[in-house]
């Protein structure tokens, strides 16, 4: 029977090789941190250098406020920081590094040289490191306010841990994505990247729109900034703000997507799952969205401190985060966002200045500050009857009660009141349109987000699909063969965007069908109108009713009550309905 191990304390040296396994993963880790630094000193300047991988060397320069010729050898020793000083702290961070493990677990795996200099200092002091060895005290050497951290053979010491590194090139691909999120992160920090004697990256600073914009089309592609979609939202204290692509720029992997909190890059269970719901029905299954993102929040109401490398967050009212993500990106992809108006030229304010440097003032109550902020963008897409339905006296000429058996909608009409069928209302205002549109030279059409599929019967449809593509694609429908018995539905009229593309297609060309398909224009029109109409539902809500009869309002048929698009339910006729014919 073997002796049971006793108790010891490990060395300094394996103490700090084990916390670097959890801090240093690869040389990407390192610059990460390297990086955060140069942030949190105040730089407006960083330059990257980078060999071998990053194995070989990496090297980061900035010109921030420095390190003290006394706290250099305290600054590579285990939790040491300058970022918080007491427990209060790390309820409102709003530092990039916090913890004082970064530098320390970097040398302990590698051969480090850190150069620094204060502004109040005449001159830079170098000190050197090789696995956590302090190799003498800091010595005066030339150096431009700021500080300059040289990492060179990186896993000299533990061999095992350098073998599970993948080539350079990979290496080089995961450093040069760090690159990519600090300098997304900053747009007012100029930034440049050196890969041996190669300049890859040379980004300057940027405080307006185009400069930031010129910046993410060199770092995300032009592809994406011509595809993207400029959001600006504040609510509930909370500010989001970036670029968002639309759904056809949906690409194949998750190479594009971008979110920053507080300008910390994150990747989070819960933002992601908002924003892939915003997307939901608007992408094919295995296609990711792509964005850039920025929100910006108190830092009391977030908790960083969760996992090592910081990418993963706790928020403190994650449903109201989560929800104002969704609404907020589902507003935008639906057309239905307004940016925020910038300030004047005069105000002395930047519009262009990332979310975190315009902090929104956090409300006494998130919770009815959303609830505040959601009515009124409820009123303002639905609002009362405007001066549509005015007549000069200033009375309602027409308002709506309530919805009837999906198809009829009961108005009141000073005192009277009329029951108006939606659907030949409906067919009457789109035949209306698609005329004025044809009258013009083009109807406006409008790509459904995705193609719908259309199952058909084998025969005489099939052949009405070809010879019929051509004429209704002038009518704004397009349409093509999928298949045997299946077509592709891609576009339709804008008037008619709301009816259900599947039943709409198959009564008409049931109904082209019967008829040979020799109608002339007003003939497909009758019919695109009539079969579309069927297929729209009728709004329950009785804003929304509102809004439909604020649309019908200019038909002649409606205003003079002929067709029969609506009747009048006077006394009379209400109380015949009630005679006793017993």
């Amino acid at each position: 029977m073997c002796a049971s191990p006793r108790v010891h304390r490990l060395s300094n040296r394996l103490a700090n090789q084990i916390a670097a396994g959890e801090v240093v993963e690869r040389p990407a880790s390192v610059l990460k941190e390297l990086l955060e630094n140069s942030l949190d000193s105040g730089a407006t300047s960083i330059r990257v250098d980078i060999e071998g991988g990053g194995v070989r060397l990496i090297r980061v320069q900035d010109n921030g406020c420095g390190i003290h010729k006394e706290d250099m050898a305290l600054a590579l020793s285990r939790h040491a920081t300058s970022k918080i000083g007491k427990l209060a702290d790390l309820e409102k961070l709003s530092s990039m590094g916090f913890r004082g493990e970064a530098l320390a677990s970097i040398t302990s795996v590698s051969r480090c040289r850190v150069v620094s200099k204060t502004v109040e200092s005449r001159t830079g002091y170098a000190v050197e490191v090789a696995g956590s060895e302090l190799q003498g005290e800091p010595v005066p050497q030339a150096h431009p306010s700021g500080t300059t951290v040289e990492v060179r053979d990186l896993f000299f010491n533990t061999p095992v841990r350098r073998r599970f590194l993948r080539s350079e090139r990979t290496e080089q691909g995961h450093l040069e994505d760090v690159f990519k999120r600090m300098a997304l992160s900053r747009f007012g920090i100029r930034f440049s990247l050196h890969v041996g004697q190669r300049n890859i990256y040379r980004l300057p600073a940027s405080q307006d729109v185009g400069g930031q914009e010129h910046r993410v089309m060199r770092l995300c592609g032009k592809a994406f900034l011509s595809h993207a979609l400029f959001i600006e939202f504040e609510a509930a204290g909370m500010c989001l703000r970036g670029w968002i692509a639309t759904p056809d720029f949906a690409r194949s992997q998750t190479d594009l997507q971008y979110f920053f909190l507080n300008g910390r890059a994150i990747r989070d269970r819960l933002v992601n799952h908002a924003i892939r719901q915003a997307y939901q029905d608007r992408l094919y299954h295995g296609r990711h969205p792509a964005y850039l993102l920025f929100l910006e929040m108190a830092p009391e109401q977030v908790d960083v401190n969760v996992h090592p490398t910081k990418h993963e967050v706790r928020f403190r009212e994650a449903r109201l985060v989560h929800d104002f993500l969704l609404d907020t990106l589902q507003r935008v992809l639906d057309g239905r966002a307004e940016r925020v108006p910038e300030p004047s030229a005069g105000s002395g304010k930047s519009s262009a200045l990332p979310p975190w440097g315009k902090r929104p003032a956090a409300p006494e109550s998130p919770a009815i500050d959303r609830v505040n902020e959601q009515m009124a963008v409820y009123k303002k897409l639905h609002g009362p009857p405007q001066s549509a339905l005015t007549d000069a006296r200033g009375g309602l000429s027409g308002s709506a009660l309530a919805a009837l058996y999906d198809r009829y909608v009961l108005v009141r009409q000073k005192e009277k009141l009329l029951l108006i069928d939606s659907v030949r209302a409906r067919e009457c205002l789109i035949k209306e349109r698609l005329t004025i549109s044809l009258n013009k030279g083009a109807i406006s059409a409008q790509p459904l987000l995705l193609p719908v599929r259309v199952e058909l019967e084998a025969g005489r449809r099939y052949r009405n699909v070809e010879r019929l593509g051509k004429q209704l694609y002038r009518f704004g429908i397009d349409i093509s063969l999928a298949g045997p018995k299946q077509i592709l539905v891609r576009q339709l009229p804008e008037t008619i965007r709301n009816c259900k593309p599947d039943t709409f297609i198959t009564t008409l060309l049931s109904e082209i069908e019967q008829t040979g398909g020799k109608e002339n224009e007003q003939r497909m029109i009758k019919m695109i109108a009539r079969h579309a109409a069927r297929t729209i539902a009728l709004p329950a809500a009785l804003d929304e009713l509102n809004a439909f009869l604020r649309e019908i309002e200019p038909l002649a048929e409606y205003r003079q009550g002929g067709a029969g698009v609506s009747v009048e339910l006077d006394q009379p006729a209400l109380a015949r309905l009630f005679v006793n014919r017993g």
